[in-house]
């Protein structure tokens, strides 16, 4: 399940196919792994609800292809 308090490490492990949307982003997801999408996307300055959205997109993609 995608929430704002998740880290980016786990998040990683349960969804590996978001690293793309990860580098899109240019989001330091290695050394920086330990911050939640909360944290990261203050620091990003970025629209978390945005980048959820695009996050269920890729995931929803994926399902759709039986991966």
């Amino acid at each position: 399940m995608l929430d704002k308090n998740i880290t980016l490490n786990e998040l990683l492990r349960t969804y590996p196919e978001l690293q793309s949307l990860f580098d899109r982003y240019y989001i330091d997801y290695c050394c920086g792994g330990h911050r939640t999408l909360q944290e990261v996307a203050k620091e990003y300055s970025l629209d978390l609800n945005e980048f959820l959205s695009e996050a269920k997109k890729v995931l929803e993609s994926r399902e759709e292809k039986g991966l």
